[in-house]
């Protein structure tokens, strides 16, 4: 038998070799995912079952690789690997597993529920969240916010606080209700509700792996201890200084605090970086160390001495970006990769502005795809409206253009999917319990649709864009919005040189539209970056990733820390940054603000003068 065991270290074999329930705090590049893979593949080895839970996809995918490497293919019908929705979802709906991976664990899974579930997708979440933001008028929330209430609320997290923030969540559940979908986070709700009242039973597993516990939720949380009342054995892996994701409801130091008592749980640190030299870690761990409410861990570098850290303040952002890109042009030629992490994403528009010029490639992450915009959905929505009969569609576009819920509810009981082919054949919709103004606006939309289907039909499909553009302009007065829309327009115009048949440009026109719901609806891998050495993204976004070289632009007070947020959990969010890099760790700041407390927490030392320029006519 493979000796699972032989490349651990003392802290890695004390948690795989665990077989009582197990708290292993792992610091960043602690080995972790090895850990786990070791112990799963010793546990199949003695013909257990094992369930491991990530938090990713692209996580789940690596853990299961690595399981089925290490103990070979034969255990895929003992082992079940996935995040928490997936899981779920098999849970709900065991009978629809599409691989034999857990079958032997799945095969005793019970449910009876019947009717599938429908995710909603990401554009329509959002229109569905600024709908309710709407209808609400919550005093004092802002749209950005209006999501981790709502979720905060459906879980019980949250205790609504007056009416309106009842009526926020009453009327984004109804919107999703009426378009017979559900979001990710109903997937836990209900898959806990039918646990709780015995329409779906709990995994029947020996062992369950969870990742990246910091991260898990109360839902999440009762999920773990459903499965510990029935017998599964747990270990929970996290990091605590790595808990960054309270905005939404991330339970983090007391999540695994209370794991550790409720469970009686072992408690093993992992506190060996494989990841940092020295001079990267140990500015880390004095910054971190500052914080409360910590679990101790001493963090040690093994590669040891060897890197290089420090910080610099620039007059503007523009000297900043410049300096930036030139330390990334160096770091390409030394076949370093780049991460460039800001605390939002708009930080880092010049610093892409700074890589175009000095043609550095480079992909841009976080803070969302055209794809995923309300801009689009809604765009989407109104072309399909004029090739296909969606009531989701038609409700979409009308709550854009104004139209209430008292009058979306009224239409579609009325009409259905048919809303705009009744209007186009004249039926006569004075009948429907509506307002005259939305009377009104459905007969204009009909008519614009029609007068727009016939440019499709020859070939004037652009004609037609820009006439969404300039109808959904029209109901916004939002300029951030406008120009999205002007984006969202650059996508679906066909190009100049296009040549279609005018007998096939409908066709075209509907297969084009095809091919961009695909693109929406498809998941974004690792594989989306690959071959690009310079990845520009958020410090949240860059949570599990690694960089040679990293460079952390806007460390400034009011802005990393950001003063709406809590003080400690930026700490933990700057702390993730510095961790990300192997060798060399930049830090900088700009413009008036105050230059970051973290800097001068960490001890990170200031870059030496002359490095770069820091003052417009410095040299």
């Amino acid at each position: 038998m493979p000796d699972y065991f032989s490349d651990l270290n003392e802290g890695q074999f004390q948690a795989a070799s665990c077989e009582t329930h197990c708290l292993t705090i792992a610091a960043p590049g602690s080995g972790k995912t090895k850990m786990l893979s070791a112990k799963a593949s010793y546990l199949l080895s003695q013909n257990k079952t094992v369930t491991a839970v990530t938090f990713t996809r692209d996580s789940a995918l690596e853990l299961r690789d690595r399981i089925v490497k290490q103990a070979g293919i034969d255990v895929m019908s003992r082992l079940l690997v996935g995040t928490f929705h997936s899981i779920d979802l098999l849970m709900a709906f065991p009978g629809k597993a599409k691989s034999a991976m857990g079958s032997k664990i799945l095969r005793h899974s019970r449910s009876s529920l019947s009717q599938s579930w429908v995710i909603v997708k990401e554009g329509n979440r959002r229109s569905a969240v600024a709908r309710a933001f709407d209808a609400a008028a919550v005093p004092g929330l802002e749209l950005d916010d209006a999501t981790a209430l709502i979720e905060g609320i459906k879980s019980g997290q949250v205790a609504p606080k007056c009416y309106e923030e009842e009526l926020l969540v009453k009327t984004y559940t109804d919107v999703l209700e009426r378009h017979g979908v559900i979001d990710f986070q109903d997937i836990l709700l209900k898959t806990n509700e039918g646990i709780k009242d015995g329409r779906i039973s709990t995994l029947r597993t020996d062992y369950l792996l969870l990742d990246e516990y910091q991260d898990t939720d109360l839902p999440q949380l009762t999920w773990t201890m459903h499965h510990a009342k029935t017998g599964s054995i747990i270990t929970a892996v996290g990091d605590d200084d790595q808990s960054i994701y309270g905005f939404r409801r991330a339970l983090g130091f007391g999540g695994m605090l209370s794991f550790e008592n409720d469970l009686r749980a072992t408690r093993v640190v992992l506190g060996l970086n494989y990841r940092s030299h020295s001079e990267v870690l140990e500015p880390s761990a004095k910054l971190i160390a500052v914080n409360l409410n910590r679990m101790d861990k001493a963090l040690v570098s093994n590669k040891g001495p060897g890197g290089a850290t420090a910080w610099e303040r620039f007059a503007s952002r523009k000297l900043e970006a410049i300096a930036c890109a030139q330390t990334i042009k160096t770091s390409l030629e030394e076949k370093q990769s780049v991460g460039v992490l800001a605390r939002t994403n708009k930080r880092l528009d010049e610093i892409e502005t700074q890589c175009i010029a000095l043609e550095i490639p480079y992909s841009r992450s976080a803070g969302g795809s055209v794809l995923k915009t309300r801009e689009m959905s809604v765009f989407m929505s109104a072309l399909s409206c004029m090739t296909r009969s969606s009531a989701k569609d038609t409700d979409e576009l009308l709550a854009w253009c104004g139209v209430d819920e008292q009058d979306l509810t009224a239409l579609y009981q009325t009409f259905g999917d048919g809303l705009f082919d009744v209007a186009r054949k004249r039926t006569d919709i004075g009948k429907a319990p509506i307002k005259d103004a939305t009377k009104l606006l459905v007969a204009k939309l009909a008519k614009s649709f029609s007068d727009w289907k016939a440019f499709i039909r020859t070939g004037g499909s652009s004609m037609v864009v820009d006439g969404v553009v300039q109808l959904l302009g029209s109901y916004t007065e939002d300029k951030y919005s406008k120009k999205m829309l002007e984006i969202v327009a650059g996508v679906l115009t066909p190009p100049i040189n296009e040549n279609v048949p005018l007998n096939k440009a409908q066709e075209h026109f509907e297969c084009r539209l095809n091919t961009i719901r695909a693109a929406m609806e498809r998941p974004k891998t690792k594989e989306d970056e690959a071959g690009k050495p310079v990845v520009l993204m958020t410090a949240h976004g860059s949570k599990g990733l690694e960089f040679d070289m990293v460079w952390i632009v806007g460390a400034e007070e009011d802005t990393f820390p950001d003063k709406a947020s809590s003080v400690q959990e930026e700490r933990r969010l700057f702390y993730v940054a510095m961790t990300r890099a192997r060798k060399h760790l930049w830090i900088s700041a700009s413009g008036k603000l105050d230059v970051s407390r973290f800097v001068f927490e960490s001890g990170v030392p200031r870059v030496p003068d002359g490095t770069f320029q820091t003052y417009d006519g410095d040299h």
